[in-house]
């Protein structure tokens, strides 16, 4: 476990068959969220972590939580079988963050989309926090019916434009 202001960030091992389905959805329905990572040598870890995503997605619905999708390797170029363009695909698909480092090279890159994840988790995290307003004045598609309506030729009395603070 890693200590956060935000509590604490527990490490699961995400190689194939290291976490059985069980235990992986319990981590997935608590954690507020993840950090998901492949070989750019080896193109099944890449895979594994899309159908990861893919839980997580599912699992969160419209409560997207935040994540990074994050290569390691970087510095291997040789034996790559992921391009950045196949993480890149992925990372818009799944709505998440994405980097590729070198953890063997330094830790700068690592160290980087970990505080990217903590602030976008901090920052969903105040947003839950938020008391949920209610709607007091009229829909938007009113207002806009009202601004951008017809107008009646030469009538005086006609209502103000209410503005509104967006």
């Amino acid at each position: 476990m890693v200590p956060l202001p935000l509590g604490s960030l527990p490490i699961i091992p995400g190689g194939a068959g290291e976490v059985d389905h069980c235990c992986l959805q319990d981590h997935i329905d608590w954690a507020d969220a993840y950090v998901v990572v492949y070989s750019v040598c080896d193109k099944s870890t890449f895979e594994t972590a899309r159908r990861l995503l893919e839980k997580v997605s599912l699992s969160k619905g419209a409560r997207r939580a935040p994540a990074i999708l994050l290569g390691n390797k970087r510095d291997l170029e040789r034996g790559r079988q992921v391009t950045v363009d196949d993480g890149h695909e992925a990372s818009l698909q799944f709505r998440c963050q994405f980097y590729e480092v070198s953890a063997a090279e330094n830790y700068v890159g690592v160290s980087l989309a970990f505080q990217s994840l903590m602030r976008e988790a901090r920052a969903a995290q105040q947003l839950r926090t938020l008391p949920v307003r209610r709607k007091t004045g009229p829909a938007l598609s009113k207002m806009i019916g009202m601004v951008f309506g017809r107008s009646d030729k030469g009538s005086s009395d006609r209502k103000k434009r209410p503005s509104l603070s967006i």
